[in-house]
């Protein structure tokens, strides 16, 4: 699993690769959700765990994504 900082619209995320294609997002040490990409849109899902996550959006971008968690 690899894990990066992402700088998106002034906010900055913590964000770890879990599988192909799904990424935890983090935020001040607070777990904001999941990002699921699915071909060229990236599917921001909120909750703690990626299998009852809710889906809150949908974004090009990942961290566009990111902040859309941030905002749910």
């Amino acid at each position: 699993m690899s894990s990066m900082n992402l700088v998106s619209q002034g906010q900055t995320f913590r964000v770890h690769r879990e599988s192909s294609g799904v990424y935890q997002v983090q935020s001040g040490g607070r777990l904001l959700g999941f990002v699921e990409r699915a071909g060229d849109v990236y599917v921001a899902l909120s909750g703690t765990r990626y299998d009852r996550a809710v889906e809150t959006g949908q974004a090009g971008s990942l961290g566009s994504a990111a902040v859309l968690l941030d905002a749910a």
